[in-house]
C-alpha cells in the first residue's frame, strides 16, 4: 500500500510541475454486510421495533437481508457484546433490549457540584464570576 502511494505521489509531483494541481488520497470507508445487518438490528432494538424477549433466528435474519449466515453471526456477536441480545442454548438469540444502568459516580458528583454552584455561586473557591 505504501509503495503504491509513493508511486502516485511521485507521479503527481511530475505532473504538478507542468500542471499545478492538488492530489489527495482518501481511504473510503466500506460497510460490510455484517455492518449493515448490525446497524439494522441495533436500530430496531433502540427504536423499540424489536422488543425484549423476542427471538431472532439466524436463518430468518439472513434471508431478510439477503446475506449468508456468517455476517448475521458477526452482527449477533457485536450486539451481544453490547448487551442488546443474549445467546441461549438451543433457543437462539433473544433480544434483551437497551440496558438501563444507573449513572456513573462522576456524573453524580458533577451534578451535586452543579447544584451547589447554582444555589450559591460564591461557594466555588477562587471564583470571581460576577
Amino acid at each position: 500500500m505504501a509503495r503504491v502511494r509513493n508511486l502516485i505521489l511521485q507521479a503527481a509531483e511530475g505532473v504538478s510541475a507542468q500542471y499545478p494541481c492538488v492530489v489527495t488520497l482518501q481511504r473510503t470507508s466500506r460497510r460490510t454486510k455484517a455492518d449493515v445487518v448490525y446497524e439494522a438490528i441495533h436500530n430496531s432494538i433502540v427504536a423499540g421495533d424489536l422488543r425484549p424477549g423476542e427471538h431472532l433466528r439466524q436463518e430468518e435474519v439472513a434471508a431478510r437481508w439477503d446475506v449468508s449466515q456468517t455476517p448475521v453471526r458477526e452482527a449477533f456477536r457485536r450486539l451481544a457484546s453490547e448487551g442488546l441480545i443474549a445467546y441461549t442454548a438451543n433457543r437462539g438469540v433473544i433480544v434483551k433490549g437497551v440496558p438501563v444502568t444507573p449513572p456513573a459516580a462522576p456524573l453524580d458528583i458533577l451534578a451535586r457540584h452543579w447544584d451547589d454552584l447554582r444555589r450559591d455561586p460564591e461557594s466555588v473557591p477562587g471564583s470571581d464570576w460576577p
